[in-house]
């Protein structure tokens, strides 16, 4: 049990709050048990007329059983006189209902009040591990770069020189790929320009084409609407050799207008295979960068994998160097955060299997009670 401090109130082990005044409870100390509560009322107040119930109760009966002492009251010495308080009578019913509602709250509180501690510490457990491993990495780092030696470490700085250039030799070719990249898209670019521009200009000579013939077949069609008009007064009539000319000219237009046609519609094909092009490359040059992307992150991850375990091992060494002395103070700090944080997420975990099933059930049942009797007097009143 864990007495309260402020009132006196025996409250469960696993409740952080007392359930008779409703403050935080001692922690527990090193042989599981809590400080001895107070004799009496805080300095400068004094108890009032209706302070009765449990908390007068064991502060009589701590000073009861505490030592004797020169000038205390005869209550404090008589041990007849305290006898109804050491050993109190059974409460009554209402008592108990009083004392498990109270539990209840508690309960609740305490468990709102651990769930919150918890992920308060399970957050700062994982900032503590991430910032050992960053340590770690440090300390590889500083072997590697100070030139540490050691017989243990041989075998690991050497796999972080050839890593080392593994990851230069990718570097290189990334470059070279995005400059590849760029210089074929320019070139590219260059050429579905020069096609779109033939291809404007094969269309826009189709055009000039056709809007001769059809200037020519109007002319000619007046002409001979003309010539109808006027078949009754003589006039000059067209010659055979002038229609055959005609007829020759507008020939010879139409197999223009067909052959740009079609000059157009090979340039158009090709702008489209030009296009086609430019995209199979612009992609196939894409997946080469992404795959020299994705290999330069890989040796990255390995480098620093690899840069932890020599920290690691030089750790465990515990390698004679100024340059890594500060790096394991602060690696032990953090190991032993991180030991009180699991530490004190067991006793979290502990604490929620103290539970007085019985004294919670009675209180949740008084409180359902009480909730139904005042729903049944407010349906009663406003009906």
């Amino acid at each position: 049990m864990r007495t309260c401090a402020h009132c006196g109130h025996a409250n469960a082990d696993h409740l952080p709050y007392c359930a008779s005044c409703g403050k935080r409870l001692r922690a527990l100390g090193p042989t599981g048990e809590t400080p001895p509560p107070q004799l009496g009322p805080p300095p400068g107040k004094g108890l009032s007329k209706g302070e009765t119930g449990s908390s007068g109760f064991a502060a009589a009966a701590t000073v009861a059983l505490g030592p004797s002492r020169p000038g205390s009251s005869g209550l404090a010495t008589d041990p007849t006189a305290l006898g109804p308080v050491l050993a109190p009578a059974p409460g009554s019913a209402w008592a108990r209902a009083r004392e498990s509602v109270k539990y209840v709250f508690a309960t609740i509180r305490g468990r709102i009040d651990a769930e919150e501690q918890r992920r308060n510490l399970t957050s700062e457990r994982e900032g503590a591990r991430r910032m050992a491993e960053s340590t770690l990495v440090e300390l590889g780092h500083a072997v590697l770069i100070q030139g540490i030696e050691a017989p243990a470490l041989r075998e690991l700085t050497e796999a972080a020189a050839r890593l080392k250039k593994r990851r230069e030799a990718v570097a290189t070719d990334l470059a070279a790929a995005e400059k590849f990249q760029a210089a074929e898209d320019l070139r590219l670019g260059l050429l579905e320009a020069a096609v779109e521009t033939e291809c404007k200009a094969y269309e826009q000579r189709v055009g000039e084409v056709e809007q001769t013939l059809a200037r020519h077949a109007a002319e000619r069609q007046a002409d001979n609407a003309a010539r109808g008009d006027t078949a009754g007064t003589p006039g000059p009539a067209a010659s055979p050799s002038e229609k055959m000319k005609l007829d020759d000219q507008q020939r010879a237009l139409r197999e223009r207008a067909a052959a740009l046609r079609a000059s157009s519609m090979a340039a158009r094909a090709r702008l489209e295979q030009a296009a086609a092009t430019r995209r199979q490359s612009a992609a196939a040059i894409a997946a080469s960068v992404a795959g020299h992307t994705r290999e330069r992150a890989t040796i990255e991850e390995e480098g620093r994998t690899l840069t932890g375990r020599i920290g690691a091992r030089a750790l465990q060494l515990r390698i004679s160097s100024p340059h890594l002395a500060p790096g394991y103070d602060r690696y032990d700090r953090l190991q032993e955060t991180i030991r009180t944080q699991d530490a004190e997420l067991a006793r979290l975990e502990h604490s929620k299997s103290g539970l007085d099933r019985r004294k919670l059930a009675v209180g949740l049942s008084v409180l359902g009670a009480s909730l139904g009797a005042l729903g049944a007097g407010l349906w009663a009143l406003l009906r």
